[in-house]
């Protein structure tokens, strides 16, 4: 049976770690777990990380300290991961505020009995799926003219790339 329009969340959440959990850190935690399992790519692949904005987070009704103390209940109940662009941990909360973007994760005991196993091919498949921050951007030939506001785009995220992996040096 497939459930279009629905988000699947590991029973294991509701069966033992909801009532552990403050009310702003099970919304954060809905928020991640939507983000990620709930967009699948034509194959049947969930995201495995996502970048998720404060304000974006702050849309489920709290406020930004609520939702830096949701985060961080999270993180010591080991329920998400936190990384930046690259990939480098962000648990410490000062390194997460300096980060330009914080990429969210959920950590992966057993991938047969999760959301993340693929049915279709029964493996565990590598990440290709687009953040739901980013958008396809039409390529072009040689002979066509790329839209100015297209390429200030892609100078612009290059450059972000670019800070991000300075700042990752520190």
């Amino acid at each position: 049976m497939k459930l279009n329009h629905t988000t699947p969340v590991p029973n294991v959440f509701f069966d033992k770690q909801i009532g552990m959990l403050s009310g702003s850190a099970v919304r954060v935690y809905l928020k991640i777990i939507r983000n990620l399992l709930g967009w699948r790519d034509a194959n049947g692949n969930v995201k495995q990380r996502d970048w998720i904005s404060h304000s974006q987070f702050e849309k489920t009704g709290l406020s930004n300290r609520s939702v830096t103390n949701g985060i961080q209940e999270l993180l010591e109940q080991k329920l998400i991961s936190v990384s930046d662009y690259l990939g480098n941990d962000l648990t410490d909360p000062v390194r997460r505020k300096r980060a330009k973007r914080v990429f969210y994760a959920l950590p992966v005991q057993n991938s047969e009995k999760t959301t993340f196993y693929n049915e279709k091919t029964k493996e565990k498949p590598p990440q290709v799926l687009l953040t739901t921050k980013e958008i396809s951007i039409p390529t072009y030939t040689a002979k066509e003219k790329m839209p100015d506001h297209i390429r200030l785009m892609q100078i612009r995220d290059e450059q972000q790339r670019k800070q991000l992996e300075r700042d990752s040096w520190v």
